[in-house]
């Protein structure tokens, strides 16, 4: 009774932690299990963390001490799930978005919500996994889905006597997707809108370049199989932004409007900052019973953004072909990616950069004793010079400016020797790369080499629980005429005691840099690390993992641009499961 009363206790301080401590915390519920019969069951783990650090003859590179606090519970209640998960170190720091965060995912049926912080994502062109504060809907009955989202995207942050850098206005966000798909053919649409909100500061600064910005973005997708092997995918989206909602069509506003005969016209209020964008991508692919080809394109008009997603890649137009074969029982992989891509797409920059894009990857695993694995690609850009602002400017060169081509090649032999007692392997990895850079208006020609090439050996003696292994790494770089060259062995030993509740491991390397103009710097990495996870009572799922690791560095020679210095690192972490 006492243990079980402990066992109890610990699980009621878990749970109460979970709910308090208010940084990540996560549900995921099937209301459709429900049943009382099922009782409640308590599982989940807690894991507690700290780093110390200690340097000499070099200024300290991070904080001496910190701590961290992480773990996950998981209440079922008559066969409700009711799963948490936090989070908390001593290193937080200040926010100027939310970070501790809390999200609540209740599903029955083919309904499933979203309360509190989530992403969702509708399209790459409009939604793209944005985390929202609010709620969210996602209907999936029968054939068709359905899904809906409202919330804030952004926090109000305003200006301040110490930052008048990170203000932002607080935006909110609402969207919709509806979609139909009857065994992979399927079509479907979405609209997002998002608007900042003027009035959620108090006030801007006159040199300030925020502005307050309304977005909404559509998109439609289809996919169609046909002919059984055959698909087609297309999707076609456009983007109205707004950036700057104060700004206004007034007959003294100098700034002509851009035209706006697209779908989305007079979905949003259109100013001098009014801006439409649109992007499309489509791919036809064939499936073969041991080979496969398909053929992409895509297209991003430039400046294409959308406020429901985070970054974009925009100005650019890519073609891609990419076909994949598999021979001899699938022991044989082949596959490539061919493609061509260039930006510049409405003539408005100086320059216009196109680029080829070659890989090919090959592995070959003819049994359990050898391992083969190749690859091979080709990057090669251009860029064709037009100085628009000297209109006397001839270029009497040919019209390939500047062109840069990148080779990298990789290849990997494993061999698996020994028997079931002593098994040992063999592993060779080599890798070259070379890039040159031809300026032909500048005559000039630089060249750069990279080549790493790294042999390892390990050997197990199943019985002791032991494993060795030996290593060693070259690594040079010949770059502008300067070589260089990083060298180094690495022994490892590990061994377990006590039926492999007691496990022991240490690794030390060295490495040395040396070169053209360079001095030698050898360094020292070595690594001593113990874990012991103790076994708990029959019946008791519940375990307990305490490891300790100490890394210590050392810089053993001085130069003119270091001087010798030494690193200690050490990590106790305690882990307990139920």
């Amino acid at each position: 009774m006492n243990s079980l009363y402990k066992m109890l206790s610990v699980r009621y301080i878990l749970t109460i932690a979970a709910v308090f401590s208010g940084l990540v915390i996560t549900y995921a519920q099937n209301l459709e299990s429900i049943g009382v019969k099922k009782g409640i069951k308590v599982n989940g783990s807690l894991n507690v963390n700290t780093v110390g650090y200690y340097a000499h003859g070099i200024e300290q590179r991070r904080d001496p001490f910190n701590w961290f606090l992480t773990g996950n519970l998981n209440i079922n209640l008559f066969g409700y799930d009711a799963p948490l998960s936090f989070s908390y170190s001593n290193a937080n720091k200040s926010f100027s978005q939310p970070f501790n965060q809390f999200s609540f995912q209740p599903q029955y049926k083919w309904v499933k919500t979203y309360i509190g912080y989530n992403s969702m994502t509708f399209s790459n062109y409009t939604l793209a996994g944005h985390v929202f504060l609010g709620g969210g809907v996602e209907l999936t009955p029968g054939k068709w889905k359905i899904a809906a989202m409202y919330g804030r995207l952004k926090k109000a942050v305003p200006f301040t006597e110490t930052d008048t850098v990170n203000a932002i206005y607080k935006r909110m966000g609402y969207g919709l997707k509806v979609g139909y798909d009857d065994n992979g053919n399927s079509i479907s649409a979405n609209i997002f809108t998002a608007k900042d909100d003027v009035n959620s500061i108090p006030y801007t600064l006159f040199n300030s370049t925020l502005t307050p910005k309304q977005n909404v973005a559509i998109s439609i997708n289809g996919r169609k199989t046909f002919l059984k092997r055959f698909f087609i995918e297309a999707e076609y989206a456009v983007s109205a932004l707004n950036n700057d909602t104060r700004a206004n069509d007034s007959e003294g506003d100098t700034v002509e409007l851009k035209p706006t005969n697209n779908i989305i016209k007079g979905l949003l209020p259109e100013n001098t900052t009014s801006r439409y964008y649109d992007a499309m991508n489509a791919s036809v692919g064939y499936q073969g019973n041991w080979y496969t080809l398909q053929f992409r394109y895509e297209r991003i008009a430039p400046e294409y953004q959308t406020l429901g997603a985070y970054y974009f890649n925009n100005d650019m137009r890519n073609i891609t072909v990419v076909p994949s074969v598999r021979l001899f029982k699938n022991r044989l992989n082949l596959n490539a990616n061919v493609g061509f891509q260039e930006n510049n797409l409405d003539d408005s920059r100086t320059s216009t950069t196109k680029r080829t894009v070659g890989a090919f990857n090959a592995t070959y695993v003819p049994n359990e004793k050898w391992n083969f694995a190749a690859n091979y690609s080709n990057f090669s850009s251009y860029t064709n010079v037009r100085p628009q602002i000297d209109p006397f400017f001839r270029n009497t060169l040919d019209t390939l400016n500047f062109y840069q081509v990148s080779r990298t090649t990789t290849g990997t032999v494993m061999r698996n020797l020994g028997g079931q007692e002593n098994p040992q392997s063999i592993m060779l990895t080599g890798s070259y790369q070379k890039a040159s850079d031809v300026a032909q208006y500048e005559g000039g020609n630089q060249q750069s080499d990279f080549l790493t090439m790294n042999i390892a050996y390990s050997y197990s003696l199943v019985p002791s629980n032991m494993t060795l292994a030996i290593a060693g790494n070259v690594y040079t770089n010949n770059a502008a005429g300067v070589k260089s060259t990083y060298w180094g062995p690495t022994v490892s030993a590990t061994k377990s005691f006590m039926d492999k509740l007691l496990r022991t491991s240490f690794a030390s390397s060295y490495n040395e840099t040396s070169g053209d103009n360079i001095e030698s710097s050898p360094v020292l990495n070595s690594r001593l690390s113990v874990s012991y996870a103790p076994k708990g009572k029959e019946g008791d799922n519940s375990n307990h993992n305490l490891s300790l690791g100490v890394n210590v560095l050392n810089r053993l020679k001085s130069t003119e641009q270091q001087s010798a210095y030494s690193e200690v690192t050490g990590t106790l972490n305690y882990t307990y499961t139920f």
